[in-house]
C-alpha cells in the first residue's frame, strides 16, 4: 500500500541524504523506493519546498510532440529520468514507460489514443425514458413466459417418471426415448 508522506517527512528525508547518509538505506527505513526518494531530492533541488507539496490529479495530457520532446531531452542530455522527472513534474515510471515504448517500437506509440470502449466491446446507448418502460414490459412477458416454461418442463418430467415407475411396477423396461 501506498503511504502518503507529509512535506516535513519529506523534507526530514532529504536532509538526512544531505547529511551523508545513502538515499537507498533512508529509503528502506522509510519503506519507499530509492527512485520516489530521488525524485524528492530533485524536485526539492528544482523547486524548493513548493516541489514537495502534494499535487492533485494531473488534468493536462502531455501532446505527441511534448512527450517527443521529453524523450529526446533525456536521449541527448546527461539528466537522469528523476531530474527530468523534477523539470517535467511528472512521475519517472511515466517517463521510462515512454522511453521504453519509444526505444522498443517507435515514437508513435506515444501519440495518445482515443479511450473508448476495449475491443469486442459494444457501448449501449441510454434509452428514453418511454423505451425503458416498454423494454421493461417486454422483458417481465419474456421472464413469465419462461417461468411458464419452465413449469411445463417439470411437470412433462414428473409425468415422464410416474409412466417410468408404473412400468417398472409391472416388469415393462423403461423406454430409450
Amino acid at each position: 500500500m501506498r503511504r502518503n508522506f507529509s512535506v516535513e517527512e519529506k523534507m526530514s528525508a532529504i536532509g538526512l541524504v544531505f547529511q551523508g547518509e545513502s538515499a537507498r538505506s533512508v529509503s528502506r527505513r522509510l519503506h519507499l523506493g530509492h527512485h520516489i526518494l530521488y525524485e524528492w531530492i530533485e524536485s526539492y533541488k528544482l523547486r524548493g519546498i513548493e516541489g514537495l507539496k502534494p499535487k492533485g490529479k494531473r488534468q493536462r495530457r502531455l501532446s505527441y510532440e511534448e512527450k517527443c520532446r521529453i524523450i529526446r531531452e533525456y536521449q541527448e542530455s546527461e539528466l537522469t529520468l528523476c531530474q527530468l522527472s523534477a523539470k517535467y513534474d511528472i512521475a519517472s515510471s511515466v517517463l521510462a514507460n515512454w522511453v521504453r515504448l519509444a526505444e522498443r517500437k517507435g515514437f508513435e506509440t506515444l501519440m495518445s489514443k482515443k479511450r473508448g470502449p476495449k475491443t469486442g466491446m459494444v457501448r449501449m446507448k441510454r434509452l428514453s425514458k418511454d423505451e425503458c418502460e416498454k423494454e421493461n414490459e417486454r422483458l417481465r412477458k419474456e421472464n413469465e413466459r419462461l417461468r411458464l416454461e419452465n413449469l411445463l418442463l417439470k411437470k412433462v418430467r414428473a409425468l415422464v417418471e410416474e409412466r417410468e415407475a408404473r412400468n417398472r411396477a409391472i416388469g415393462r423396461k423403461p423406454s430409450k426415448n
